[in-house]
């Protein structure tokens, strides 16, 4: 009998030990979802705090660098047609310096007008006009002067052939057609000359700034040597 109580009673000291010891595990599991809890929340805290940190930072920044833009933008200003015109007339007159403008006339292979680089020579002036003529002769021009705008230069074959030539024009003045004030009518009047041939002579005197010389009616096209000699017959300047 007694036997038999002692084992009871060992029972039931095992199972108060086994509770005991689930208790305990209970709490501690408890204990540690606590402590747990706890350190996420503390951490979440602190990511909260550093990322309101960081959006103030920026919402700071953003704003200062929209206002310097908005500073910036304020400088500017609008270019007025007075600036603008006055920037076209700089870049005119920096192409007006860097060019001359000459006329080359008498006995030349292309009599006209020509541009040239400024500091160009009256040589230069001669080679853009192809050169003399066959019978051309250099005359009184000095080919190492340098030109100037607007100026022009000629390559008459002689002055006395000049004088020769403006006596002879100015005894038949009264029976000539004046090539620069002409009408296309009195233009069509010229021996040898038509409708279509007129309109050619008048706008060659229109692209050119007038005829200098009788001769220069050999540029205009449609105008060979027997067609000449019949126009410049009746044509003067």
């Amino acid at each position: 009998m007694p036997n038999t109580n002692n084992k009871d009673l060992s029972d039931q000291i095992i199972r108060i030990a086994k509770k005991s010891l689930k208790a305990s595990n209970k709490t501690d599991q408890v204990e540690v979802k606590t402590n747990w809890r706890f350190e996420i929340t503390q951490r979440n805290a602190k990511s909260i705090l550093l990322i309101l940190t960081c959006s103030v930072f920026l919402s700071i920044l953003y704003w200062w660098n929209a206002r310097m833009v908005s500073d910036d933008e304020s400088l500017l200003t609008i270019p007025t047609n007075e600036s603008v015109e006055s920037v076209f007339e700089e870049n005119q007159n920096d192409i007006a310096i860097s060019e001359v403008v000459v006329y080359v006339s008498g006995d030349v292979l292309k009599s006209g007008v020509y541009k040239l680089p400024n500091g160009s020579r009256v040589v230069d002036a001669l080679a853009k006009a192809g050169g003399l003529a066959k019978n051309g002769k250099i005359g009184e021009n000095n080919l190492a002067r340098v030109l100037t705008d607007g100026e022009q230069v000629d390559f008459s074959s002689s002055q006395t052939n000049k004088v020769n030539k403006s006596k002879s024009s100015s005894s038949n003045n009264s029976n000539c057609v004046n090539l620069n004030s002409a009408s296309l009518g009195e233009l069509d009047s010229l021996p040898g000359v038509g409708p279509v041939l007129a309109k050619r002579i008048l706008d060659w005197k229109e692209s050119n700034g007038g005829f200098k010389s009788v001769e220069q009616l050999g540029d205009v096209d449609g105008i060979g040597k027997s067609k000449y000699a019949t126009i410049s017959a009746k044509s003067c300047v």
